[in-house]
């Protein structure tokens, strides 16, 4: 899929604006249906039933004006009571009728979406309704979603497959010698969460519903997948101590010792003499709020760094939104520092990566600190279910027998506390 030209977002912001100001806050859009305009109802503002109608109208820049003024005319006529479809019809007087997808009251029998889907404008109803409802933003979309949904259209138009099952498989044949890769799996994930999702909203009849159950399509890897691992302390101190430009390495200590996603370096700021992060990481459990930074008790070397007093944004180095990660990282592979650490911690069977920074700062503040994950997770900027999923990793026996002897510890000194009190 080609990413939306301006005229498209001119057309649909127009559209909405439009819709707003007769009260109509969602739920009425347009879309590209073959070179035409479609226009999508939800069944919540379409009167308890959704619908799709065909406007007679090229779906170009040229048409923009036109295409808004048709909407809002729909909309009147909706509102006044009148049927869509006899409405479109006074509109365009003379025009032949052209089928509508959904259910309709007119003569002419919509399509079957079982023999046809149209994928690519389903595709592009997904990705409305993905952005409106705020699942994703915009950026995560570009990233994530539209390089798998272009390889999902060319599996459509290449294989011709006619349920949920056989496009799965099509899919796996893409990764047959690589079972359990995380690139099958993100590209299995998200062809069965739009599947679900078109039949859901019926678009698609029951045979394109897909099996609870991907992992057959998944499969399951032959190799012991290596877990990134925390940084120690020891190495964060020696990379500040080697990387040369301060740009970089006041970027490399705010992430160290706030244990930040590397994005969040470009949605800072200070507050008082206090350091936020103000990013809003969007996920299936929600989104994430605006939060101060704090240290961990125990790094007394990060308070050294003072970077709450000194920080600026201006003291960064330059870096694409929404590209923080890919930036950082690059400039840390050029760095032989890095690489030789990379190739230390592989040697012990583990993985540094740049979030080990963030993994470094989780794991001080449960072992050292004795943080509880409740608190962590807040800290961190993200669910206690996320934080338990990805941190409770590192709990082996040694950080179970080291927690058990603080807990000991602590109780015996309360019961000393309350014999001397008695």
């Amino acid at each position: 899929m080609a990413a939306a030209l301006a005229w498209e977002t001119v057309l649909r912001a127009g559209v909405s604006h439009s819709l707003s100001r007769l009260g109509c806050r969602r739920g009425w859009s347009v879309a590209n249906h073959r070179g035409l305009v479609r226009l999508n109802i939800t069944a919540h503002a379409g009167g308890g039933r959704r619908r799709q109608l065909l406007l007679p109208v090229p779906w170009d820049g040229d048409h923009v004006d036109q295409v808004r003024d048709a909407v809002v005319a729909l909309h009147t006529a909706f509102q006044d009571g009148e049927d869509l479809e006899d409405a479109l019809i006074r509109l365009y007087p003379g025009q032949p009728p052209l089928a509508s997808t959904g259910k309709s009251s007119s003569p002419q029998p919509a399509p079957d979406p079982a023999r046809s889907p149209a994928w690519p404008a389903l595709v592009e109803i997904y990705r409305d309704h993905k952005l409106r409802s705020g699942e994703v933003k915009a950026a995560t979309w570009e990233r994530m979603y539209r390089p798998r949904m272009g390889l999902l259209l060319e599996l459509l138009t290449a294989g011709g497959p006619e349920d949920a099952d056989a496009l799965l498989r099509l899919t796996t044949e893409q990764w047959a010698e690589r079972p359990g890769c995380r690139t099958r799996q993100l590209q299995v994930q998200y062809t069965a969460a739009l599947l679900r999702w078109l039949v859901q909203q019926d678009y698609l009849p029951e045979a394109w519903m897909p099996s609870q159950d991907l992992g057959p399509y998944i499969g399951r890897s032959r190799q012991q997948r290596t877990v990134t691992t925390p940084i120690a302390v020891e190495h964060i101190l020696a990379m500040v101590q080697a990387i040369p430009d301060p740009r970089w390495r006041l970027c490399f200590q705010l992430i160290a010792a706030y244990g930040l996603r590397p994005e969040e370096i470009q949605h800072l700021e200070l507050r008082q003499g206090r350091l936020w992060c103000l990013y809003e990481k969007v996920s299936a459990r929600g989104k994430t709020k605006p939060r101060p930074l704090r240290l961990l008790p125990c790094d007394q070397w990060a308070a050294a760094w003072n970077l709450e007093a000194t920080f600026s944004s201006d003291l960064l180095p330059p870096m694409r939104l929404g590209h923080g990660a890919q930036d950082i990282s690059q400039y840390l592979r050029r760095r032989s520092l890095w690489m030789q650490l990379r190739c230390d911690y592989e040697a012990q069977g583990e993985k540094l990566v740049l979030y080990s920074c963030r993994h470094g700062y989780a794991h001080r503040a449960h072992v050292i600190c004795d943080l509880s994950p409740k608190v962590v997770a807040a800290a961190m900027g993200h669910s206690v279910q996320t934080h338990l999923a990805a941190y409770s990793r590192w709990c082996g026996d040694d950080v179970v027998d080291d927690a058990f002897a603080k807990a000991e510890q602590r109780l015996g000194q309360g019961l000393r506390a309350q014999s001397s009190a008695a």
